[in-house]
């Protein structure tokens, strides 16, 4: 994130700018991170990191390119694939807590369900990956350099 003692100094297209970059290379963090291990809490921090990035990218659109939202669309896919993960995480936490045996049938269905779309989620994370979007998206969020004007 930006140092926030400045960040009443910066220019409103400035600010926006570094503070969509930061939530997009949270993303690309995230998105790391659940390749390796596709856990509860690394696919939680995706979800929350991806949804904190298309919330910038709203808000701040005027002041971005307009290719900062063909990248929150390229996010739909492994944000809805983490959602179905994460809502299973959810129910299998309660019903434990609630004290329904590891053993019982609709835990052992729900625990299959989770590693298939674990693997979606994989999938989707890989195929993301495939295009490299840590060389191109935060490319989206650099300052823009004014031409060279020539001299005589």
């Amino acid at each position: 994130m930006t140092d926030r003692r400045h960040v009443w100094e910066l220019p409103a297209r400035e600010f926006a700018r570094r503070e969509t970059l930061a939530r997009c290379e949270r993303v690309l963090a995230e998105i790391e991170r659940v390749s390796r291990n596709a856990g509860e809490d690394e696919v939680h921090d995706l979800r929350v990191s991806i949804r904190r990035f298309t919330q910038a990218v709203r808000i701040f659109e005027p002041l971005l390119p307009k290719r900062a939202r063909k990248i929150t669309r390229r996010t739909r896919a492994l944000l809805a694939a983490a959602g179905e993960v994460r809502d299973l995480d959810v129910g299998i936490g309660r019903l434990l807590k609630l004290g329904v045996p590891e053993q019982d049938a609709l835990l052992l269905s729900m625990h299959e369900s989770r590693r298939r779309l674990g693997l979606q989620l994989l999938g989707e994370v890989f195929k993301l990956r495939a295009a490299a979007p840590e060389q191109s998206w935060p490319a989206v969020f650099l300052p823009e350099t004014a031409p060279e004007v020539a001299q005589p």
